[in-house]
């Protein structure tokens, strides 16, 4: 399998913790075997899209692990399946994880949600926002527009502590995406759910 050359790969987590650190980028890990379908196409397919090869080197401090080479990283983080990527922050936490070989927009959409959430537990909501904005309005017909507006609504009221952007969030998704389960789950952010609460409070 002939490994995507436009993509700054890194091979060794030490060295990417000390990178994303000094850069301020999240890291991209991607767990691959060297004869899984998933992980070919994903590499001829979609890593190897000038577009996407800039978006992970411009950000993310990306690393590649072969499964049978990396036994110590593989158990470390409990890869099952692969392809698989994470999203870690500087420390190697994990945030975010997706399996499975997706197509280029999707994949696209994934990554802005990785650095999305990195971004939302650093407590940098103004980015989280943004970053969530620009899944929904530029991935709109792929699995994570809803689940953005979802998560674009909880940034901004963590940012806020205003429960109607709550309300705000969840009206947006009953418009946009009345079959989804992230419209379901902003039901509770009604403006009665809301009112109620804090009648009760």
């Amino acid at each position: 399998m002939e490994i995507e050359k436009g993509i700054s790969w890194i091979e060794d987590l030490e060295d990417a913790k000390r990178t994303a650190k000094r850069s301020g980028k999240p890291i991209l890990l991607f767990f691959h075997y060297k004869y899984c379908t998933g992980c070919i196409n994903t590499f001829g397919k979609v890593l190897s899209r000038d577009n996407v090869a800039e978006a992970i080197n411009e950000g993310f401090i990306p690393v590649l692990f072969e499964t049978t080479e990396r036994p110590k990283e593989v158990e470390a983080y409990n890869i099952e399946w692969t392809p698989t990527f994470i999203v870690a922050n500087e420390t190697g936490l994990e945030n975010e994880r997706w399996e499975g070989f997706l197509p280029e927009g999707s994949f696209m959409a994934h990554l802005d949600m990785g650095r999305a959430r990195v971004a939302l537990k650093a407590k940098d909501y103004a980015k989280a926002e943004e970053l969530y904005n620009r899944v929904e309005n530029s991935f709109r017909n792929t699995d994570q527009a809803p689940k953005a507006a979802y998560y674009a609504g909880v940034a901004r009221y963590r940012a806020t502590d205003d429960p109607s952007k709550l309300t705000e969030a969840y009206e947006r998704l009953r418009g946009m995406y009345p079959e989804s389960a992230w419209t379901i789950k902003a039901s509770v952010w009604s403006k009665e759910n809301i009112e109620s609460v804090k009648m009760a409070a």
